[in-house]
């Protein structure tokens, strides 16, 4: 079997609907114009995309990734990096799906932060209370 016919069985073998595309965290960023890289509607784009927030997206939607620390070649100064995924449907359908998930573990982690916040403020009014209750008698 030759080496080229070889490599035309085993792509016919690999799902052909399943594929797999690049997604830059500038993609996804509400601070970038369109001719600077992003890549969906400023009303699904979210600001300051992290790539950790780009890899906690992806699996919590359950998408099989590979994650690289690479720069974005028009953004060469910015920290950022790209995300390799296997998709199924559209590209922008995939990346809003990924932004609309990074929106809600932000607030989540918002949600959190407040409500460790809010228990720490109640443990400091307790103990005030004690110590003035204490000199008091």
């Amino acid at each position: 079997m030759s080496p080229i016919l070889s490599l035309k069985l085993l792509l016919k073998t690999r799902n052909d609907s399943m594929k797999e595309c690049v997604i830059w965290t500038v993609n996804l960023d509400r601070r970038k114009s369109r001719k600077e890289g992003r890549k969906i509607p400023k009303r699904f784009s979210i600001p300051g995309v992290r790539l950790s927030e780009l890899e906690a997206a992806c699996k919590a939607l359950n998408i099989e990734y590979r994650a690289e620390n690479k720069k974005y070649p028009r953004c060469w100064w910015e920290e950022g990096g790209r995300v390799f995924v296997e998709r199924d449907g559209s590209k922008t359908e995939l990346m809003i799906r990924i932004a609309n998930k990074i929106a809600e573990l932000r607030e989540a982690e918002e949600q959190r932060k407040k409500a460790k916040k809010k228990e720490k403020e109640t443990k400091k009014e307790k103990k005030k209370g004690k110590k003035y209750r204490k000199g008091k008698k």
